[in-house]
């Protein structure tokens, strides 16, 4: 589980990708089974149902990062190529 949830923070867009295209998956699969409906309708239900999902996610996703923020003190990775800006020569105002 640990592994997961790692995972999950390392990837986050890919992990909210990945529950869109279940959640759009799944549904569809559910409104194929309701025959009242025409194709276009269950096509509109199945989106919808997805976003609301994916919003879902994205709300867990935004607290995980803020209690991850709070509770856990992570060090940064410093990345090589982040911009830096150029240090004032010593002896210049």
């Amino acid at each position: 589980m640990e592994s997961v949830m790692e995972w999950c923070r390392e990837h986050k867009l890919r992990a909210i990708g990945g529950v869109w295209v279940t959640g759009m998956g799944a549904s569809m699969a559910y409104n194929m089974t309701q025959k009242h409906l025409g194709p276009m309708t269950k096509l509109v239900h199945s989106r919808v149902y997805a976003q609301a999902l994916t919003l879902g996610c994205l709300v867990v996703s935004a607290g995980a990062e803020y209690y991850d923020s709070k509770h856990n003190a992570r060090t940064e990775e410093v990345d090589p190529y982040m911009y830096k800006a150029p240090m004032k020569a010593k002896g210049t105002h």
